[in-house]
């Protein structure tokens, strides 16, 4: 009897040791799809209807978790796949800097389960620190003070850096990231990503100002194929917050003089803002205009005007409506999967086209 009491005793001191280092895993996703109907595509000059899927925000699901350490510091890691709510795929290859299917860089484009993220990393008084795919540091901190559409930034701020081929540093492979902890009213994150020898490789960074109402992000990144060719590109937004109404505004530069496939020579700037018109409905609108800097220099512009109303803290339903007036670069009205390729193509390059999605986005 002493000794199963022993045991007990001993396993249960065993399991509090556990629990209290256990870590906190988490399944997490969003679901965004919605009807759509576009007056055009490059492939016919008739309205196309279709079930249209991440129109302001990718579709995801993803499972993270972090574990104590003690003393302030943590272990963490993240996982995501895209996923493609029409049919249940997992869509897209795993794009990473200067390497891009047209640049004959196959390795860093074939189709990868976890694309959005697959990394680990430690973090605490001194910030964080990742290691595997994660956004570039350049990028993803642009979205809060660059983007004013409630909905997403797929429709906006993905159509037109997806024009000038900064969708292509949106993640990274073989990428080192430091995250700082806030320093006042200021913040910066750096990236490196290790080509390896099969895909571009680059370095980047962010930092902002976060101070009340006011935001300012400024980002350069700096891209290396395999070929030894360069792009730069630098981008610089900010946002005021009045309350019930913010605005937004932003512009970038994108220098390529080594002629990098996946990269256009061209110039970026958009206004916009959103109101909070309920504490449910926000309405927001954005002006884009994306300019090449090579042949004709011409201009590409994009309105998008977008109704967002929350139903729940999880659950939302939304419009948006994109009208692209496009020159030689081609911008698409409104994102979505299956919409640059093949007879559903709606980037239609030398005129308009418009298009309007009315969905629902859930998060879980």
């Amino acid at each position: 009897m002493n000794l199963r009491h022993l045991l007990v005793g001993t396993l249960g001191i065993s399991a509090a040791a556990v629990a209290h280092a256990q870590s906190s895993v988490t399944l997490y996703g969003l679901i965004d799809v919605a009807p759509a109907s576009f007056s055009r595509t490059t492939a016919a000059d008739d309205r196309m209807s279709k079930l249209n899927s991440d129109t302001g925000s990718s579709s995801r699901f993803g499972v993270r978790g972090t574990e104590d350490l003690g003393g302030g510091l943590a272990a963490f890691f993240n996982l995501e796949s895209p996923i493609d709510p029409k049919s249940g795929a997992v869509s897209g290859g795993a794009s990473s800097g200067a390497c891009n299917p047209a640049a004959g860089c196959a390795a860093a484009t074939t189709a990868a389960f976890w694309r959005r993220n697959a990394y680990v990393g430690l973090k605490g008084s001194f910030g964080e620190v990742t290691l595997g795919r994660n956004y570039t540091a350049a990028v993803i901190k642009q979205a809060g003070t660059l983007s004013a559409t409630p909905s997403g930034i797929n429709t906006g701020m993905g159509l037109t850096l997806l024009s000038q081929g900064i969708s292509n540093d949106f993640w990274n492979s073989n990428q080192i990231r430091y995250d700082s902890p806030r320093l006042g009213p200021v913040d910066f994150a750096v990236h490196v990503a290790l080509g390896e020898g099969t895909t571009g490789r680059n370095v980047g960074g962010n930092i902002r100002f976060l101070q009340g109402p006011v935001a300012v992000s400024l980002s350069v990144q700096k891209d290396e194929n395999l070929a030894g060719k360069s792009v730069t590109w630098t981008m610089l937004s900010g946002s005021y917050d009045f309350g019930v109404l913010k605005l937004h505004a932003g512009a970038n530069t994108v220098d390529n003089d080594d002629g990098v496939v996946g990269f256009v020579d061209s110039s970026l700037w958009t206004v916009g803002g959103s109101f909070k018109a309920t504490p449910q409905l926000t309405l927001a609108t954005q002006y884009w205009t994306v300019k090449e800097k090579v042949g004709t220099s011409t201009s590409s512009k994009l309105l998008v005007l977008n109704a967002d109303y929350a139903l729940s803290k999880r659950s939302f339903l939304y419009a948006m409506f994109g009208y692209a007036d496009s020159k030689d670069l081609g911008i698409a009205p409104l994102w979505g999967n299956g919409n640059f390729s093949g007879t559903g193509n709606v980037i239609a390059a030398n005129d308009k086209n418009n298009g309007l999605a009315i969905g629902i986005r859930h998060v879980f």
